[in-house]
């Protein structure tokens, strides 16, 4: 009851907006200035530096996003029913019962 308690804190603690906002504005800003910061000592290359800093950047943040709520249905997502079942099925074993329920199967490469 206290690993739900402490799920179910996780799933209710929104993350605060202006965190993202102030997120989000810092990636725009270090990656529009940064071609400025770079350009003297890069020349050319510039571009090809500041593309691959900020699609590093930028997917940082998403991952960010698509991991802040890791209980759901997205194929990211942590397999919360399978890990039920597994555990339906082991205190079940526990208990003497020999009919068990199927384990969950992946469907597409993914476990829900």
């Amino acid at each position: 009851s206290q690993v739900q308690a402490s799920c179910e804190r996780i799933k209710s603690t929104p993350l605060p907006f202006p965190y993202t906002l102030l997120l989000h504005r810092t990636i725009y800003l270090f990656c529009i200035l940064l071609p400025f910061a770079m350009a003297e000592s890069l020349g050319w290359l510039t571009p090809v530096i500041t593309a691959i800093v900020s699609y590093t950047f930028f997917g940082l943040d998403e991952i960010g996003d698509d991991l802040e709520d890791p209980f759901g249905f997205d194929e990211n997502d942590l397999p919360c029913n399978a890990i039920l079942r597994t555990l339906e099925r082991e205190v079940l074993a526990a208990l003497g019962q020999t009919d068990l329920p199927p384990a969950l199967e992946p469907d597409d490469y993914v476990l829900n």
